[in-house]
Order: C-alpha cells, then sequence, then structure tokens
C-alpha cells in the first residue's frame, strides 16, 4: 500500500509528481499536525523556564535527541548536537577542530570526489587559513570507492578522513565497514567522519557498529522542518573539542575577559536552538518507526530502484545519447538518478518536466568536482523517496521521452 496519503502536499497536488527528495523531504501529516500543536499549546522558550510551557517544549526538545539516539545507536543524547544544517555541522566540526589544534598546518584531510559542497568547502577553509593539505579519492567504476586509491593516500599525515555515505548525484553507497578497518587498521589515528545526509534517510547509519567519531545529517532530508542538522560525535572527542562557536546557552560563565564553555552537548548549541524543528525531527522519526522502520523503507526503496533501472535500460535504447551518472547495478545504491545529455540544455528539460508538474533538479547539485571529473557541466536529477510510486517513475520517463523528442 502506498504511503502518499500520509503527505498533505499530495492531496492539494494530486497529479504532483515529486522527484527531488533528495535536496528535501515532504512532510507527513503527522509532522505538521505536532508542530501545530506544539506552537499553539506548549511553545516556549527552554533550559530558562520554571514555568509549564517551557518545561513542555524542554520535554519535546530532550525527546527529539533521544529519538535521534535511538535512531543511530548514540549511547547518550550528550553525544547529539543540533546546528542549522548539516552544512552548518560540518563546519563546526571543521573550524573547531582547527581552533583546538586537533588540526595543524601540514595535516592532511582525506576526501572522496563524490563530496558535496558542504563536505569540501570547509576544509578548503582551513586549507587557505591554516595551510592543511586536502586531497581526493578516486571512485571505482561504479562509482564507489577506490580503495587501491584510498589506501594509497592514506598516509600517517592523515588527520581527517571524510566521506559521504551515499552520494546525492550517483546514489552510490560506500563500503563504510571497508574504510573502518582500513583507516583503523592502517592510520588509527585518524578521525573517521561521515556526512550521512543523503544516508540516512534511506538506510541506518549505526555510529558504534561503523566506529564512526563524527556524523552529520540534515533534518529536512529525513522528513523533519528545515533549519535543522544532526552532529553526533563520540563524547570523549566531543570533550576535548573547544568550539569555535559560542554565546547564551553554550556557556558556564563568562567574564570581560574570559569565557567558559559549557558542557555536552550544550557547548556546540549557542543560542536559542531550533525547538520546534527540533519536535518535527522527532515526529518524523516517530513516523518512520510506525510504518516499520528501516525494513519497510528499504523494502520500498529495492523495488523503486529495481524498477528505475529496468525502466532506464528501455529508455537509454532509444536514447544512447543520454549518460546515467552512477551504477547501473541495483546493489549498493540508493534511489538517486542523474542523467547528463548535450541533446538540450539542462535548464531547459527541467523548465519542460516543470510544465508537467514535475519536480526535478537541474545543475551540478553541489558536486562540482564530481562533475569535472567526469567531464560535464550538469544532470537532471530524479530522485525518490518512500511516498513514491513506480507511476512517478513511468511518468518521468513518459514525459523525458517527449522532451527529447520534441527536440529532435
Amino acid at each position: 500500500m502506498s504511503l502518499r496519503s500520509h503527505f498533505p502536499v499530495f492531496s492539494h497536488h494530486s497529479d504532483l509528481v515529486y522527484l527531488d527528495s533528495a535536496s528535501t523531504a515532504q512532510k507527513p501529516g503527522v509532522v505538521i499536525e505536532g508542530m501545530k500543536q506544539h506552537m499553539e499549546q506548549e511553545y516556549a522558550n527552554i533550559h530558562r523556564g520554571a514555568y509549564d510551557l517551557s518545561e513542555a517544549s524542554e520535554v519535546l526538545y530532550h525527546g527529539s535527541k533521544e529519538a535521534v539516539a535511538r535512531l543511530i545507536n548514540a549511547r547518550e543524547t550528550a553525544e547529539i548536537s543540533y546546528s542549522y544544517n548539516a552544512t552548518s555541522a560540518l563546519n563546526i566540526l571543521a573550524s573547531s577542530l582547527v581552533h583546538s589544534g586537533q588540526l595543524r598546518k601540514g595535516d592532511k584531510v582525506l576526501l572522496s570526489r563524490a563530496e558535496h559542497h558542504a563536505n569540501i568547502v570547509p576544509w578548503l577553509i582551513a586549507k587557505e587559513t591554516i595551510g592543511i593539505e586536502v586531497e581526493f579519492i578516486g571512485l571505482d567504476a561504479d562509482f564507489g570507492l577506490d580503495f587501491r586509491d584510498f589506501e594509497a593516500k592514506l598516509t600517517p599525515d592523515v588527520r581527517v578522513v571524510s566521506l559521504t555515505a551515499a552520494s546525492n548525484v550517483t546514489g552510490s553507497v560506500f563500503d563504510l565497514v571497508r574504510a573502518r578497518d582500513l583507516i583503523r587498521s592502517k592510520n588509527p589515528s585518524s578521525i573517521f567522519m561521515i556526512d550521512g545526509s543523503q544516508a540516512v534517510p534511506h538506510f541506518r547509519v549505526d555510529v558504534q557498529t561503523l566506529d564512526i567519531d563524527y556524523l552529520v545529517f540534515t533534518g529536512h532530508k529525513l522528513m523533519s522542518d528545515t533549519g535543522l542538522g544532526i552532529m553526533y560525535g563520540k563524547k570523549s572527542l566531543l570533550k576535548s573539542l573547544v568550539p569555535s562557536i559560542g554565546g547564551g546557552g553554550a556557556i558556564n560563565w563568562v567574564h570581560e575577559d574570559s569565557f567558559a564553555p559549557a558542557g555536552l552537548p550544550s557547548r556546540f548549541e549557542p543560542g536559542t536552538p531550533h525547538i520546534i524543528g527540533a519536535g518535527s525531527l522527532l515526529r518524523a522519526i516517530e513516523f518512520m518507526e510506525s510504518i516499520g522502520g528501516y525494513t519497510e523503507i528499504e523494502w520500498i526503496e529495492k523495488d523503486l530502484v529495481h524498477y528505475t533501472l529496468e525502466k532506464w535500460g528501455e529508455f537509454k535504447k532509444q536514447f544512447p545519447e543520454i549518460k546515467l551518472i552512477g551504477s547501473e547495478k541495483e546493489e549498493g545504491r540508493i534511489w538517486v538518478f542523474s542523467f547528463a545529455t548535450e541533446i538540450m540544455h539542462i535548464s531547459d528539460i527541467a523548465d519542460a518536466f516543470a510544465d508537467q508538474n514535475i519536480c526535478v533538479r537541474a545543475g551540478h547539485h553541489c558536486a562540482e568536482p564530481l562533475m569535472q571529473n567526469q567531464g560535464i557541466t550538469g544532470s537532471i536529477r530524479m530522485s525518490l523517496f518512500l511516498y513514491n510510486t513506480r507511476e512517478d517513475i513511468d511518468r518521468f520517463f513518459e514525459v523525458f521521452t517527449e522532451i527529447l523528442s520534441i527536440k529532435n
């Protein structure tokens, strides 16, 4: 049975084909109603009030962190901090490593060539400011990590290995178990950091099993409100990390000439947090759990990936000049598919899809190094989620065929 009925946007737009979930996910009714209820009945600031509204907001905020800890198998909520989004969390981590003296001139940061700009630019800023080195691991034929290249570049001066768990362009899922084993055996002092923004909405990322030092992801791709990023860190590491940000709520005391940071996780959350967003994330995780959790999501995904690749096999026979940037194998990928072509400008293709009420994304998807490596300037990306159906996929390829046929 389709889960589409749980998402009010589709009742307001009955012919909508939403294929841009890699950018942001639609929200189920329970998330929308939960936010409304909180604002109507319980809203107040947290941490400072002894009155009922404040205490209710505090319970909601802490409850969302308990749900996140459950979702990723963190040991305790002290390991979970909230930020503006995953990009913000990565910037906080990179700058705090510099501020703490844990990342110094001459240290090397290893990234993959498939990284989102969010996991590239903060390290390039550190390169400009203190002189670290940034190096990129190549990809294999199926757009996974090239482990031969990985091992060669994992030299003793590598201080951080920061990888996406799944690409927002190719849909490829990196072998994090193999990456963990390589890092821990060859360079155990390296920090193992993961951008889980495209992974956590699709499959379980177990921070204990994978021995991840730091994990970031963003709430809105997981059906919560925008403006909420999640930053996990091992408690022992977070204690040693001096925050590069600060302000009210993130300190124990302030004098005219000094201050002391607060304990965990408050030291990484200056100012009033996104309380309503935290509550929306709690409701989103509860919704996931109510439909069967990752077991159900992965079952839906497996079917849609299979069907998309089946339709792609037929489509490429008619349009061999269209290139799929990603593996054509069902295993080891999520439901993100990017198509490159020189038949038409990708923005014109996206506009033509929009005219048919089909939502896709055109551009470099904040992954310019990957696009440059592939020799293209951008692509049309369709990305699916648990509310999509085989009919959505049929409609995508039907309209794509019409667009290209008119051009030809």
